[in-house]
C-alpha cells in the first residue's frame, strides 16, 4: 500500500541503493522562513537547504535513519558517498499557502 504524504519528498544515497520517500510536513511546520526560502531558491532539492530536510527528518523517520547508517558504513569502507533530498514543489507551495501564508508570500516566483 502506498503511503499518502502531505508534502511528499524523497531522499536517496548517491548510489540510489537506498531511496526513502518521506513526508516533509513536520520539517515545514518547524522550519524558519529563511530555511524555507533557501529551499525554494535551490529548486526544492539537490542542495544544502534540502539536505537539512533529510537531516532533520532522520530523527523522525526510520527509513531516513537507515539511509544515513548505510552511508556511514560505506564511508567506513573508504567509499565516498553522500545523499540527496528533493521536496515536491507543488505540494509544498500549496501547504505553505494554506498553513503558513506569510512564509508563502516570501517565496520566490518563477
Amino acid at each position: 500500500m502506498k503511503k499518502e504524504f502531505t508534502i511528499p519528498a524523497e531522499c536517496h544515497s548517491d548510489d540510489h541503493a537506498v531511496e526513502c520517500p518521506l513526508d516533509a510536513a513536520p520539517w515545514f511546520k518547524r522550519a524558519t522562513t529563511r530555511e524555507i526560502v533557501a529551499l525554494a531558491k535551490c529548486d526544492w532539492g539537490g542542495d544544502y537547504p534540502a539536505d537539512q530536510v533529510a537531516l532533520n527528518m532522520a530523527g523522525r523517520d526510520e527509513d531516513v535513519r537507515f539511509m544515513f547508517r548505510y552511508i556511514e558504513v560505506r564511508k567506513k569502507l573508504g567509499q565516498d558517498i553522500g545523499f540527496e533530498c528533493n521536496v515536491q514543489e507543488t505540494e509544498a507551495r500549496a501547504w505553505l499557502k494554506k498553513n503558513r501564508p506569510r512564509v508563502y508570500s516570501e517565496l520566490p516566483t518563477d
